[in-house]
């Protein structure tokens, strides 16, 4: 008859450990499965990158849980953008985020980071970084054209010269202005303007012209684009920036009384001023609504004027609706309408 050994061998008992040891634990009823959200390399160091040139890389990231892996949203930093990713991530399965960075504006080493939203409860977010060292290979000198000025004045020039360290040969080929209202005009430089001292070769003299005759009132803030024959950088770009503006400002910029019970006068004051290069002196005011006076005081003459708007209690009731003429001794703007409403009750 056979007999069954009451004890195992040293041999099994090892074996037994060992596959003990080796098998992942089953998860137990009931319990929940999670994704987990690892990046093997979440830095990439391009290295030298010419301006302008676009950094592409596409980041790993792998599924190392029991649950599919969602990507909710991938949001880079400033200057990076993200041209697509994989949504979804099967377990055991990778997928990728790919990230575009355009070096155009910027100079020397930089790093973005792209922040990746997950379903990981332990990893939500995840960081990414794209590294570069951009190197220009054309200069602009000072580099950056302001315009700050008022409408109707002389139009601003500003100058700047464009050369390179690298390339003997160098040709601007063409110029894009990003407003109808600044000329761009280039020639090659002479030995009075150019800076030999910082340049080889053949260099440039842009011109910028901004009509303020025809600009409107705003703030500027775009590029100049360059378009030339260098081997290396084919594009460069000028900040434009700045504010036009207006002649004659008036603050605020409407009289507006709301509802105003008028059984005494009702003062409003507004203030005249005048950005112009000349002085320009406030002559009048009048208004098309009755009953209401206006007195204009100097503050600083041919600059700044106070404009005092008074409703008196002799106004028709209601509803008005009407216009301040202000009149100047400027041929530029000679006047400036505002205006002015209400309810008189």
């Amino acid at each position: 008859m056979n007999r069954i050994p009451r004890t195992a061998s040293p041999a099994i008992l090892t074996l037994l450990a060992l596959c003990a040891v080796a098998l992942p634990a089953a998860p137990a009823a009931g319990q929940a499965l999670h994704p987990r959200a690892v990046i093997p390399d979440p830095v990439y160091d391009a290295g030298g990158v010419a301006k302008g040139e676009k950094i592409s890389h596409d980041f790993v990231i792998r599924n190392d849980g029991e649950a599919p892996l969602e990507i909710s949203d991938v949001r880079p930093a400033c200057g990076c953008t993200v041209a697509e990713f994989d949504k979804v991530i099967a377990p055991g399965e990778t997928g990728e985020v790919r990230a575009v960075l355009d070096t155009m504006t910027f100079d020397g080493p930089i790093g973005k980071a792209i922040t990746v939203f997950t379903n990981d409860p332990v990893n939500p977010k995840l960081q990414l970084s794209l590294k570069a060292d951009v190197r220009p290979y054309l200069f602009i000198q000072p580099g950056y054209a302001r315009f700050v000025q008022a409408q109707q004045s002389e139009p601003g020039e500003v100058e700047q010269i464009v050369f390179t360290t690298t390339f003997d040969d160098l040709k601007i080929t063409g110029v894009e202005s990003p407003y109808p209202f600044l000329d761009v005009a280039y020639r090659e430089a002479t030995e009075e303007d150019e800076p030999r001292e910082y340049g080889v070769g053949r260099q440039w003299v842009l011109t910028l012209t901004l009509d303020y005759t025809t600009a409107p009132v705003g703030t500027l803030a775009d590029y100049v684009t360059l378009h030339t024959n260098h081997p290396n950088q084919p594009i460069a770009k000028l900040p434009i920036s700045g504010f036009v503006r207006p002649m004659i400002a008036v603050t605020p910029t409407a009289a507006d009384f709301g509802e105003i019970e008028v059984t005494e006068a009702q003062n409003a004051s507004m203030l005249i001023r005048s950005f112009a290069s000349e002085d320009v002196a406030v002559t009048s005011a009048e208004t098309d609504v009755p009953g209401v006076e206006l007195a204009i005081k100097a503050i600083e003459e041919g600059k700044r004027y106070a404009l005092q708007v008074t409703l008196s209690p002799e106004m028709p009731k209601g509803r008005f609706d009407g216009t301040i003429r202000i009149k100047t001794d400027s041929p530029k703007q000679p006047l400036i309408e505002v205006p002015l409403r209400g309810t008189a009750i």
